[in-house]
């Protein structure tokens, strides 16, 4: 689909003293807590048994919190995959493909995350568990991806349907679109990107630009991180760094990013060369937000504002019609 995209939005800039104040212990914590326990030289290994720790919930644990909760397992080709469901009539699909840097997270991590964004956009949510680095070094992740889009393709064929991931899996997610349209598969009605990380070569200028703003990352964890996944690829293919790829024919994209984060330019790089390219493409940037802020500080005006957006970004394009073919 083309067409042409607004300027970047904004999150709201005029804010009550309290919820300045509550903004910027948040944004502080946020800021203690991933960098304690995600170093850049910790190992994945280490960063994958903490994330699961403080992430993982037990589907038992939270249907007596919200009984009408339902979780669903599939499988393709030894792929698990999870479905959660919030509402009772989803209105659309949405396959998420999770963050953690390639190298930790899993559907069980998500769970919180991906129940409200089934709630928050009145949709059903397909999460995989693709496979990690170091141990799976890239393609891998993408061919999960790809393995996971086939099968929710066919378990909801009549369903608007989008693809969605943040960090990691928000690069993941673009490279999936790139990968679809090279493959002339069906694609999906939308994609949203949060703080998505596009460039495993680590040359956007943010990266040195945000260096201290950015609460969590350094130019050390980008580049350590990168080499887990890319391995011995070479880091600039558009398929692991989807910022390099010709972005044309893609379906509309909804990019979400904070402007104090090392992956700003990860961000608007793909959104210039989406433009360019006639594809459809619009950014969210979050004032003075860190990576991942409407996933990790939801509570935020800045979060509720983002999930405002996201929640128009799929009514509108559940409506467009079929889903893009080429």
């Amino acid at each position: 689909m083309q067409g042409e995209s607004p300027p970047p939005a904004s999150a709201p800039a005029g804010i009550p003293l309290l919820s300045a104040l509550k903004r910027w212990i948040s944004l502080r914590v946020y800021g203690v807590v991933t960098s304690t326990l995600f170093g850049a030289t910790t190992s994945p290994q280490t960063m994958r048994g903490r994330f699961e720790r403080f992430g993982r919930v037990s589907r038992e644990a939270l249907q007596r919190k919200f009984p009408e909760l339902v979780f669903q397992d599939h499988a393709i080709d030894g792929l698990a995959v999870e479905s959660v469901c919030a509402v009772e009539a989803p209105a659309r699909v949405i396959l998420y493909l999770h963050g953690g840097a390639f190298f930790m997270g899993s559907p069980a991590s998500y769970r919180n995350r991906t129940m409200r964004l089934s709630y928050r956009c009145d949709a059903e949510v397909f999460v995989p568990a693709y496979r990690l680095a170091p141990e799976n070094p890239f393609p891998a992740a993408l061919d999960d991806a790809l393995a996971a889009w086939k099968l929710v393709s066919a378990l909801r064929p009549d369903a608007p349907l989008f693809v969605a991931g943040d960090s990691a899996g928000g690069g993941l997610s673009l490279s999936l679109l790139v990968r679809l349209r090279d493959l002339d598969l069906t694609m999906p009605n939308g994609s949203i990107l949060l703080s998505p990380w596009t460039d495993l070569t680590v040359s956007g200028a943010s990266v040195d630009g945000n260096l201290g703003r950015d609460l969590w990352f350094t130019r050390n964890h980008l580049e350590t991180w990168a080499r887990y996944y890319v391995d011995r690829a070479q880091g600039n293919s558009p398929y692991a760094s989807p910022v390099f790829a010709d972005l044309s024919e893609l379906p509309p994209l909804l990019l979400v990013v904070g402007d104090s984060e090392l992956l700003l330019d990860d961000t608007l790089r793909v959104w210039d060369a989406a433009i360019k390219k006639g594809t459809n493409a619009s950014v969210l940037i979050g004032k003075g937000m860190q990576h991942d802020w409407p996933l990790t500080l939801p509570w935020l005006d800045e979060s509720r504002a983002a999930w405002k957006a996201i929640r128009a970004f799929v009514e509108e394009h559940s409506h467009s019609g079929q889903r893009h073919r080429l």
